[in-house]
Order: structure tokens, then sequence, then C-alpha cells
């Protein structure tokens, strides 16, 4: 004789849609699997595209990397592009001046008297100096007051003056160049 099939019910014979814990039951049962399902899918997707992005954190390393060694490579190239753009700088700047000093050597070679010899001649750009030897005082008088009558000059300091037997009077001097502003 066959054994008696035992069939055991954790549910109860009761209705359960009518008692609360019938209803959460009932809803976990039916709602409940249909959210399990969707969050497992979910889970899939992520471990699913987390080989995708790996691959793309992987590729965008590598690009990285070259271009990280192409700058290092073209890092002296880019110096060497620097300094050549100062020195063109420098040479514009330099070029733009130009005439200034040019106008002042002019004007200093119609102002100096026959028997004043200049030694040195520094022009700035906002600033003239000059060692010169006078070979008499009228000479040194008049160079001075041809210095000051002009306005391109302001300014005129003497520094060192000393009148030496076989040459003169030797005297430096300094001053202002007009219209210039200073740095």
């Amino acid at each position: 004789m066959p054994a008696k099939e035992i069939r055991i019910n954790l549910l109860g014979s009761q209705d359960l849609g009518h008692t609360p814990w019938g209803r959460l039951v009932e809803w976990a049962t039916t709602y409940g699997r249909y959210i399990m399902i969707t969050t497992e899918i979910v889970v899939l997707l992520a471990f699913i595209s987390r080989f995708s992005l790996d691959r793309k954190n992987t590729d965008l390393t590598e690009e990285l990397r070259q271009k990280q060694a192409i700058i290092e490579a073209n890092l002296e190239f880019e110096r060497d592009v620097k300094s050549i753009q100062a020195h063109l700088t420098t040479a514009k700047t330099l070029l733009s001046t130009q005439d200034q000093p040019v106008e002042m050597v002019s004007t200093l070679e119609s102002l100096i008297p026959a028997d004043v010899y200049l030694s040195s001649v520094d022009i700035s750009r906002d600033k003239l100096g000059i060692s010169a030897t006078a070979g008499t005082t009228q000479g040194f008088a008049q160079f001075l007051s041809n210095l000051q009558s002009i306005s391109q000059i302001q300014n005129v300091l003497l520094g060192d003056i000393r009148r030496e037997p076989s040459t003169g009077i030797e005297f430096q001097l300094t001053a202002d160049i007009a219209g210039v502003k200073p740095k």
C-alpha cells in the first residue's frame, strides 16, 4: 500500500486576503518577486557594463600615457621656442626705440664745441651718460650751456670733475632724456 501523501501548508487554511499578515504575504509573493527580478537585472547589467567601463578606462589611461610621452618629448622644443620668442620680443623693442639713440647722437654732435672730446657716451632708454675732456674752461662751459639749452635733455648732473695739466678738464655727467617715461 502506498503511503499517504503528506501535505504541509505553512500559510494556513484560512483566507489570507483578510488579515494584515496575509495581505503582506500575498503582496510579497506577487509584486515582491517582480521587484526582485528587476533588481537582479539591474545588478547583472551593472556587472556586465563594468567590463565595458574597464576597457574604456584602460584605453583612456593608455592614451594619456602616450600624450604625456609626446609632451615630454617636445618639452625641449617648447623651451627653445619660448626662448626665441623672448629674444624676438627684445629685438622688437630695440628696433622700435632704435631711432632715439641715433637722434640723440646727432644732437650731441651738434652741441660739442671744438675743444671738447668725448671719451664715452652711454644712451639708455631714459638716461644719458657722458665722459669727456675739455681743453679749456670756455669749451667746458659752452658744452654744459649747450646741453642745458635743448629741451630733449633735462636734469644735467655733473659727476667727477678733475683738471689734468696734460689733457685739460676731465668730467662725467648724467642727464635725463625728456619725453621718455622711466620704467
